[in-house]
């Protein structure tokens, strides 16, 4: 019988390769996702005001939604809108850290360092400028108590940086269905236009980490934080000045 015998003071040649082929799937799946972070200029975001999330009931759905995750939840479902905005470059967000062990990991089991790490940028009322790639109506949601009807779904928008760009190189961004009832205009018609069109969009909102998602980055998008709900949507007009979708 063979054996192998690991090297002083390490891993058998064995225990490595397998650790080596691990982590290539995962990094393959986007569990380990190879998003380069950087804290350039993020001191923004720190300063930020990030008052708590003012939230209702929606359609008999409370404001905690439905399980496993009633904090992010929450964070979802706020109504309020911003004083200001603070107007940040989309490669801030696109690059923003967040720690990566408390992915699929619900929020009431984050050790209190990882909870602090999201807090230092969740809550900003942040606005971004991009291209809608693409959007879709969602599946039922636990945010929504796992409704089915149309007006009770979020719209999942990717928002990138240049015309055209893949989906891997977007900001999720999302408009939930408690903000789009006091904003009528803003149809799916009038979003295929700013898809097809891909005239520069504005973007205002919450930044929010969804930490539900790793599988997705680096193949459906960039990062995991988020525009998460928009308040405010606009489209550049010819002379570069923004337009809300409202008034269009």
């Amino acid at each position: 019988m063979t054996r192998t015998f690991a090297e002083p003071g390490g891993p058998s040649r064995s225990s490595r390769v397998a650790l080596v082929l691990v982590m290539a799937i995962a990094t393959s799946c986007g569990f380990l996702p190879l998003t380069r972070f950087s804290r350039a200029g993020v001191d923004v975001l720190e300063r930020a005001p990030k008052p708590p999330p003012v939230d209702s009931e929606f359609k008999g759905c409370g404001p905690g939604g439905s399980h496993p995750d009633y904090a992010l939840n929450l964070r979802k479902n706020r109504i309020d809108t911003a004083a200001t905005y603070v107007a940040v470059p989309f490669q801030m967000i696109a690059r923003l850290p967040w720690p990566r062990q408390a992915a699929l990991r619900f929020r009431n089991q984050w050790a209190r360092g990882e909870r602090s790490s999201v807090a230092r940028y969740e809550g900003a009322p942040v606005q971004v400028a991009g291209h809608m790639m693409g959007f879709k109506l969602e599946i039922p949601e636990p945010p929504n108590c796992y409704a089915s009807d149309p007006e009770t779904k979020d719209y999942h928008i990717w928002l990138t940086l240049r015309p055209h760009e893949n989906r891997k190189r977007s900001v999720v961004v999302e408009i939930t269905p408690r903000v789009r009832v006091s904003h009528p205009g803003w149809t799916e018609a009038k979003l295929q236009a700013l898809v097809d069109s891909q005239i520069p969009v504005r973007v205002s909102g919450w930044l929010m980490l969804d930490q539900m998602h790793p599988e997705q980055v680096n193949q459906h998008r960039i990062t995991l934080w988020e525009i998460h709900p928009i308040t405010r949507l606009e489209r550049q007009r010819s002379d570069s000045s923004w337009a809300t979708l409202d008034s269009l």
